[in-house]
């Protein structure tokens, strides 16, 4: 069993946008309705809001490979490309998936640690996400790597103004 993680490119960007729709509609369309899930799929993995995403020079899509299979994906931000402008010196993970055969192998933590490097790297203090409220799950593995609750946002999601609670991890 080889596990790498690997910086994604625009040649990637079908496999990622299916990745990002079948693990997103797996996490969260039995816990809203319909037409939000519906409305978020449209305007967030449509292939060109996608693309612009994927060719912004301050975001970074990584995948992670099992074997050669996806089983995961995670966004970073930098600068500018973060949800929220309140956090300077850091960088915000988005978008943490693994499928769901594959969690609870570890691999959502191989995620978190390679984003931690990648940020050191650039020689930022802490990492930054917005992880939902009524996600406990995803909640108790963020804090389990460390990450503590420093505030909430709003994620507008179809016409749901749901919060997400925002939770840092000082490097």
């Amino acid at each position: 069993m080889h596990l790498e993680i690997v910086k994604a490119g625009r040649e990637d960007q079908q496999e990622l946008l299916a990745f990002a729709k079948e693990n997103f509609l797996h996490t969260y369309a039995h816990r809203n309705t319909p037409e939000n899930i519906h409305h978020y799929i449209q305007e967030a993995f449509e292939p060109q809001a996608f693309k612009k995403e994927l060719l912004n020079h301050n975001s970074v899509f990584y995948k992670c490979q099992l074997n050669e299979e996806m089983v995961g994906y995670y966004k970073i931000n930098y600068a500018e490309a973060q949800t929220e402008p309140d956090y300077p010196e850091s960088a915000e993970i988005e978008r943490i998936y693994v499928s769901a055969v594959q969690k609870g192998k570890g691999i959502g933590r191989k995620m978190v640690d390679h984003a931690k490097a990648q940020a050191k790297a650039k020689g930022l203090h802490y990492l930054w996400l917005g992880v939902w409220q009524e996600n406990p799950e995803a909640i108790r593995f963020y804090e389990k790597m460390g990450f503590e609750e420093i505030g909430t946002h709003v994620f507008q999601l179809g016409d749901d103004a749901q919060t997400d609670i925002i939770m840092k991890l000082m490097l």
